[in-house]
C-alpha cells in the first residue's frame, strides 16, 4: 500500500519529532512507550485517519494492539525488528539502522523467492484446461471423445479451427496455438496422472 506524499512527509516529521526528543534520561520502557505512540501515530497518518474522531481513533489504536498481541515471534523477520527496537532503546540509532537494512535485505529476499516461485509455476492454456475439466469428468474419456468435444460449438470460445490433423486455440495471452490431434491422447495420459 504506496502512501500518499504529503501523508508521507506528515510521517517523516513524526519519526524527527521522535527522535529530536528523545532524552538520554528515559528509561527503557519510557523509550518504548515513546516508540509505540511514534509508531500509532504514523499508523493513523498513513492509513488517514489523523484527523478523525476519538473514537475511530481508539479503534486503530486497538486494532494495533491486536496485531501486536497476535504477533507471531518466531517469525526471523522479526529478529532483527527485535533489535531495532532494542538499539533504539539503549540510543544506539546506527546500529538500529544497520538492523533496519538487515530487515530490509531479508524482506527482499522472501518477496523476490515468492515471486520466482510463481514465475516457475507453470501457466495452463486454455486447450490444458479444457482437456482437464474433461478428465474431472470422466477420468476414462477416450482420446476420439476429447477431440469431439473439443471440435463441438460448446467450447468456440477456445477452439478456433481445426482439421484432420490439428486444433488451433486462443491462448491465455490471445495469441492463436495449434497442437496436433495427435498429441491428444499424452496430454490426456499426462492429466490422468496427475491425479
Amino acid at each position: 500500500m504506496s502512501t500518499h506524499p504529503d501523508r508521507q512527509k506528515k510521517i517523516d516529521q513524526i519519526f524527527d519529532n521522535f527522535l529530536l526528543n528523545e532524552s538520554d534520561d528515559e528509561s527503557l520502557d519510557e523509550k518504548i512507550e515513546a516508540l509505540e505512540e511514534v509508531i500509532y501515530n504514523a499508523l493513523l497518518e498513513k492509513l488517514g485517519y489523523a484527523d478523525s474522531s476519538e473514537e475511530q481513533k481508539k479503534l486503530v489504536y486497538q486494532k494495533m494492539k491486536q496485531y501486536m498481541y497476535d504477533m507471531d515471534f518466531n517469525n526471523p523477520a522479526l529478529v532483527n525488528a527485535e533489535k531495532i527496537l532494542h538499539s533504539m532503546g539503549a540510543s544506539d540509532f546506527k546500529k538500529a539502522a544497520e538492523y533496519l537494512n538487515k530487515l530490509y535485505e531479508f524482506r527482499s529476499k522472501v518477496l523476490s523467492i515468492s515471486q520466482s516461485k510463481k514465475a516457475q509455476a507453470p501457466r495452463k492454456d486454455p486447450l490444458s484446461k479444457l482437456l482437464e475439466r474433461m478428465v474431472q469428468i470422466n477420468p476414462g474419456i477416450s482420446a476420439a471423445d476429447a477431440i469431439a468435444q473439443l471440435e463441438s460449438d460448446i467450447h468456440a470460445d477456445v477452439i478456433i479451427r481445426f482439421d484432420d490433423e490439428y486444433i488451433s486455440y486462443e491462448s491465455a495471452k490471445g495469441q492463436e496455438k495449434c497442437v496436433a490431434k495427435s498429441s491428444i491422447p499424452s496430454r490426456l495420459a499426462r492429466l490422468r496422472n496427475k491425479k
